[in-house]
C-alpha cells in the first residue's frame, strides 16, 4: 500500500486553515453589527432598572471590543498585510475577539442580572441565549472561537439565576445550562461540515488544476517542450472548424531536419537530441503571433498551424523558419546539403482548389515538402492556390 505524501497532506491542511479562517473573518461583520444592536436593545430596556454606571461601563466594554474585532478584520481585508502575516496570528486574533466578546457578554449575565424584577432577568436570558445560538454559524469555522465565547455566558447566566434560588430559577438555570451544552455539540458539527466542505472544496480544485496539468503536459512534446503530434492535430481541426465558419484562410507548413539519420550517426543520439532541441526552440521563435502553432510530429519532423494566413503570408513565414534555423550554425559534417544543420518546408493553404478538408491540407503540405527535398534540400516549396 502506497503510503500519503506528509507534505502534501500538510499543505491541504494548512490550505484548508487559510480558508476556513477567511471565512470567519469575512462573515464577522455580521456578528458585529448583531452584537452592537442587541446591546442597545438591552440597555435601553434595562435603563432606569440596573444602575446606569454600570450599563455604561458594561457598554463601553463591549463597544470596545467590538471595535477591535472590527479593526482586525479590516486588516484581513488588506491584501497586503493579509500576506504579510501568518495564518496562526489571524486564528488567534480572532478567538482572542471572540473569547473577549463572550467575557463581556458573559458579565451582563452577572452584572446586568436584575436582583428582583423577573420579566427583567427574562429578557436578559432571552438576549443572552440569542448571542449564543446566533453564534453557533458565525463563529463555528475555526476551533475554540465558539466556546470561548459561549460558555461565559452560558455559565454566568446559569450561575444568577441558581443563585436566587427559588424552584423557578433553579430550572431556568438548569435550562440555560442545558441549552448551552447543546448550542456547543451543534457547533462542533458545524466546524466540523464547515472543514469538510472546505476540505472538499479545495480537493475538488485541486483534481481540476492536476487535470488539466495532465491535459497540458500530454499535448507536450517530452523533448523539445513545443506541442506534440496529438497539439498538432487538435489545432490543426479547430482552426479548420474556425477558419471555415469564418471564411478565412488557414495554412499549414510541413518541415523536416535535413538529413538527421546521417547527423545521429556522426554525433550519437545525445548530441541529436540536443540539435532537435535547438532546432525546435528557433523555429518557435520564427512565429511571431500568438495564434501560430509549432509541433513536433515525429523524430525529426515538425509542422505548423497558421491561421487566417495567406498562402503568400504563410511562405514567408516558411523562409523565415529556414533562415532562423541556418542562423544556429549547428555543424553537420555528415550533410550533403550544407556544413550545417538545415530544414526543408513544404507550404499549403486552404484557398488551394484541392484543398476540401483539414486533412487535404496536410496531404497537401507535405506534398511541398516532398518537392522541397527533391529539388535539393534546405529550401521552401509550395503548392500554389
Amino acid at each position: 500500500m502506497v503510503s500519503a505524501d506528509p507534505d502534501r497532506i500538510d499543505l491541504r491542511e494548512q490550505a484548508t486553515l487559510s480558508a476556513l479562517i477567511e471565512q470567519a473573518y469575512r462573515q464577522l461583520p455580521i456578528a458585529l453589527v448583531v452584537s452592537l444592536v442587541n446591546a442597545l436593545l438591552l440597555t435601553g430596556v434595562l435603563w432606569g432598572a440596573i444602575e446606569k454606571a454600570t450599563l455604561l461601563i458594561w457598554l463601553v466594554c463591549l463597544v470596545s471590543v467590538t471595535a477591535f474585532r472590527f479593526r482586525a478584520q479590516h486588516a484581513f481585508l488588506d491584501p497586503l498585510r493579509r500576506a504579510r502575516v501568518d495564518d496562526a496570528v489571524w486564528r488567534r486574533d480572532f478567538v482572542t475577539g471572540a473569547c473577549a466578546a463572550g467575557l463581556v457578554w458573559g458579565g451582563a449575565g452577572i452584572f446586568l442580572f436584575h436582583p428582583s424584577s423577573f420579566t427583567h432577568q427574562v429578557f436578559l436570558a432571552f438576549v443572552l441565549g440569542g448571542m449564543v445560538a446566533g453564534g453557533v454559524p458565525l463563529l463555528s469555522p475555526l476551533k475554540h472561537a465558539y466556546p470561548c465565547f459561549a460558555i461565559p455566558i452560558v455559565l454566568s447566566t446559569t450561575f444568577s439565576m441558581l443563585l436566587v434560588g427559588d424552584g423557578v430559577h433553579l430550572i431556568m438555570g438548569l435550562m440555560i445550562l442545558v441549552f448551552g451544552i447543546a448550542m456547543l455539540s451543534s457547533s462542533a458539527r458545524v466546524r466540523r461540515l464547515f472543514q469538510d466542505a472546505t476540505d472538499m472544496r479545495l480537493k475538488l480544485a485541486s483534481s481540476i488544476a492536476e487535470g488539466s496539468a495532465l491535459q497540458e503536459m500530454l499535448r507536450i512534446d517530452e523533448l523539445t517542450r513545443i506541442g506534440n503530434r496529438r497539439f498538432f492535430e487538435e489545432q490543426l481541426a479547430n482552426e479548420w472548424k474556425r477558419a471555415d465558419r469564418a471564411g478565412n484562410t488557414l495554412a499549414v507548413i510541413s518541415a523536416d531536419v535535413d538529413h538527421f539519420k546521417a547527423y545521429n550517426d556522426r554525433y550519437g543520439h545525445p548530441a541529436g537530441d540536443r540539435c532537435l532541441i535547438g532546432v525546435a526552440r528557433a523555429m518557435a521563435s520564427a512565429l511571431q503571433r500568438p495564434g501560430d502553432a509549432a509541433a513536433r510530429i515525429g523524430g525529426e519532423e515538425f509542422a505548423f498551424v497558421l491561421p487566417q494566413t495567406s498562402f503568400l503570408g504563410a511562405e514567408q513565414v516558411a523562409e523565415r523558419i529556414r533562415e532562423t534555423v541556418w542562423d544556429l550554425n549547428l555543424p553537420h559534417a555528415a550533410s550533403p546539403v550544407a556544413e550545417r544543420v538545415t530544414v526543408s518546408l513544404g507550404v499549403a493553404s486552404s484557398d488551394h482548389a484541392s484543398v476540401a478538408s483539414a486533412a487535404d491540407l496536410i496531404r497537401a503540405s507535405d506534398a511541398a515538402l516532398y518537392e522541397a527535398k527533391r529539388r535539393g534540400r534546405n529550401r521552401v516549396a509550395t503548392i500554389a492556390p
